[in-house]
């Protein structure tokens, strides 16, 4: 399905036809098929340079391998909780360590959040 087909769906059931205005493309957006390194591939069979990188947190590209295997390695274990993990103090060390301004910190889903906690 080319990136028109599936804009001419999506306007039907999202508003806008995409879940965040900065992605409403003028005729339509295209829609993103695969990412490898610093590139993406479309519906549409085009290969791009992807000078988004989801906004910062894929600063070592799509796929890089040493990520791939550390997810891999997870995801036997579970992906999701709603509870705290081992990792999370381990991840806090770091970041406290190699920013020493930061006294603590928080891990959270979404901007809302990060506001509430924050205030």
């Amino acid at each position: 399905m080319k990136s028109s087909e599936l804009y001419a769906r999506a306007v039907k059931l999202m508003p806008g036809g995409v879940s965040s205005p900065v992605r409403a493309i003028k005729p339509h957006p295209f829609y993103t098929l695969s990412g490898k390194g610093s590139r993406i591939r479309t519906v549409d069979g085009q290969e791009l340079i992807d000078c988004c990188m989801a906004y910062g947190p894929l600063l070592l590209g799509h796929a890089h391998p040493e990520i791939h295997a550390a997810i891999t390695a997870r995801l036997g274990d579970g992906w999701l909780y709603g509870t705290p993990t081992p990792l999370e103090p381990e991840m806090a060390g770091l970041v406290t360590r190699d920013y020493p301004s930061m006294e603590m910190v928080r891990f959270v889903s979404t901007g809302g959040e990060a506001t509430m906690s924050a205030l």
